[in-house]
């Protein structure tokens, strides 16, 4: 059935156009999958196969980056360190304000001095991706308690935060 055809349905119209077949059995994964592997799917293809995997994996993908958080937080020199020069600044980062979720935008995470810290669960490789991007968003909040960082008006102070 073409897409000019009445009756023809939105699934066949987004196959066409794109690539990218909707369902979330595994066949039709794989098919998708074999279809990017092929280069037969279109980037706004790609994009919805990727949506529909991040909405079907949310619930694990936080667990796992929840679990990862807690032992990089207990374990980590590195992130251990961050906390500890964080907290003599007086300020306080733990599991209870280092959230992960899914996101829509593909970043690995974000600081926000009123919130904490955002980890993009559906965006982490692995344990050291996360604890890349943790020691990243953590230095934020180091330079933002340090140095008083005025995020919105002064274009310099957010460049300067961003060299590690």
């Amino acid at each position: 059935m073409s897409e000019s055809q009445p009756g023809a349905s939105s699934t066949t119209s987004n196959k066409c156009d794109s690539g990218f077949i909707p369902g979330d059995d595994t066949f039709t994964q794989w098919r998708n999958i074999f279809s990017i592997l092929m280069g037969k799917m279109t980037d706004e293809g790609k994009e919805q196969f990727r949506v529909a995997r991040d909405l079907r994996n949310e619930a694990a993908d936080c667990k796992r980056c929840e679990d990862q958080r807690d032992y990089l937080l207990q374990y980590s020199p590195v992130i251990r360190y961050l906390s500890d020069n964080i907290r003599q600044l007086g300020g306080d980062l733990h599991s209870h304000n280092i959230y992960c979720r899914r996101c829509t935008n593909r970043k690995a995470g974000g600081f926000d001095p009123e919130y904490g810290i955002l980890l993009c669960a559906n965006e982490m490789k692995d344990q050291g991706h996360l604890e890349d991007t943790m020691a990243h968003e953590m230095i934020h909040a180091y330079d933002h308690l340090r140095f008083k960082v005025d995020w919105s008006n002064n274009l310099r102070h957010a460049a300067c935060t961003e060299v590690l």
